[in-house]
C-alpha cells in the first residue's frame, strides 16, 4: 500500500476496535494491514467464490456438539417409539 492510496474515516464501536488491535498485534500487522487483510478475505470468501472459509476449532466443536445432541435426541425418540410398539 502506498501513501497515494485513498483514505477515509471509519467509525467503529470501541469493543470492535479493541478486537482489531489485539488481532493486529497477534498477527504482527498494523491496524491498517489487519483491516485490509480481513476485508480481502471477506471478498475472497464471498458467495461467488469456490474457496470455503476456514472453520476454527471452537466453531467445529460447537457444531459437533449440536449434531451429537440431535443424534442422541433422535435415537432416544426412536427407542421410545419401539417400546410403545
Amino acid at each position: 500500500m502506498s501513501r497515494d492510496d485513498p483514505q477515509f474515516n471509519l467509525r467503529v464501536p470501541a469493543d470492535l476496535k479493541g478486537r482489531l488491535e489485539r488481532a493486529a498485534a497477534a498477527s504482527k500487522r498494523s491496524m491498517t494491514a489487519e483491516v485490509l487483510a480481513r476485508l480481502e478475505e471477506s471478498f475472497d470468501n464471498s458467495a461467488g467464490s469456490e474457496k470455503a472459509a476456514p472453520i476454527d476449532t471452537k466453531t467445529m466443536d460447537l457444531f459437533a456438539d449440536d449434531v451429537a445432541g440431535r443424534v442422541v435426541k433422535a435415537l432416544d425418540e426412536r427407542e421410545k417409539k419401539r417400546k410403545k410398539v
